[in-house]
């Protein structure tokens, strides 16, 4: 995106940064967690790995276009920001993870 930042501050660059930053996270941590909970869950930890790392692409492709709208909004003058869906999405992600790793810790109880 070309143009002069619109905060001084550069607010809306850190915040893209930080979405940057989680999307790294939660790609990284599914392919950590299927990694290490390989034994207990079987080739289902690689279907968490991709759906995770998938999940963290997707949020990253999306914080990028949250960003360019945001610039744009407000390089106009306009009052109208994004939505609130990008932080519902993470943690609908992250409650599913912990949901599954809670899920394969109980596994992993129940079968020693």
């Amino acid at each position: 995106m070309s143009g002069a930042p619109f905060d001084p501050g550069l607010q809306p660059e850190r915040t893209r940064l930080a979405w940057q930053r989680t999307a790294l996270s939660i790609s990284i941590g599914a392919l950590a967690f299927s990694r290490i909970e390989a034994d207990a869950l079987g080739p289902w930890s690689w279907v968490c790995a991709v759906v995770g790392a998938v999940a963290g692409i997707v949020i990253g492709y999306w914080s990028r276009a949250r960003y360019n709208y945001t610039h744009r909004t407000l390089k106009a003058g306009s009052a109208k920001l994004a939505d609130g869906l990008l932080p519902l999405v993470v943690a609908l992600v992250v409650f599913g993870a912990g949901i599954v790793a809670v899920m394969a810790a109980l596994a992993g109880n129940a079968a020693t």
